[in-house]
């Protein structure tokens, strides 16, 4: 969810920012690809995606243990594309802050980004809606509650102190601002309190700074 808010916003930097404040653009793909994107993907190819065909797979009806495995496949390669519009989105950056290049090119870059972004960000709301619709559901009756909380727990330690907080505080921001309750109870379960308690302070100190450059 995280993910497809912050491309959602690089989408709309990209849309309304001329050639003369391509600096803005690059430090929002720094954030958006570099960090977001670049940290999604090793959960999920190192942790997540791993651990939930792992988990679904092993269901002993061999039907849905197929279902499940196709899914899987499936996220596998929209991961892999993913990843290919943000190399993508890395190199047209580059040729836009690059003020040997004439201000066509520059601006076709920019273009070129906007039209990436839109795309990267239809396949992270896919993925995102593949997961929620068909396999956390899944995983919450076949994984103990206590397991799925130290998986959680792994998650965190994987990413380091100073990325997880950032990524806490994004997920934190696209929960509340999808207005969902379901979806706020669910990291009020999932995250612990102590870090909970720190959100407004990651906020302020670690966050904003690397955000307010979509403003």
């Amino acid at each position: 969810m995280s993910l497809v808010r912050e491309v959602g916003r690089l989408h709309s930097l990209a849309e309304r920012v001329g050639v003369d404040k391509s600096e803005s653009l690059e430090d929002a793909v720094d954030y958006v690809i570099g960090f977001n994107l670049k940290g999604l993907h090793k959960i999920e190819a190192d942790l997540f995606f791993p651990w939930m065909r792992e988990k679904l797979t092993a269901i002993q009806q061999r039907d849905l243990s197929d279902a499940f495995a196709t899914v899987m496949d499936q996220l596998e390669g929209d991961r892999r594309m993913v990843a290919k519009l943000g190399n993508s989105i890395k190199r047209s950056v580059a040729v836009a802050c690059n003020t040997a290049n004439s201000e066509l090119i520059r601006a076709k870059a920019i273009d070129s980004i906007a039209e990436e972004s839109s795309t990267l960000e239809s396949y992270a709301r896919l993925m995102m809606e593949k997961e929620n619709t068909l396999l956390v559901p899944a995983i919450a009756q076949i994984v103990t509650e206590s397991e799925q909380k130290s998986f959680n727990n792994k998650v965190l330690r994987s990413l380091g102190i100073l990325d997880s907080r950032l990524h806490l505080v994004g997920m934190h921001e696209a929960v509340l601002e999808s207005k969902n309750p379901k979806e706020q109870e669910l990291f009020r379960h999932a995250i612990p309190s102590i870090p909970q308690m720190m959100i407004p302070r990651w906020k302020r100190k670690l966050f904003e700074p690397k955000t307010r450059v979509f403003e």
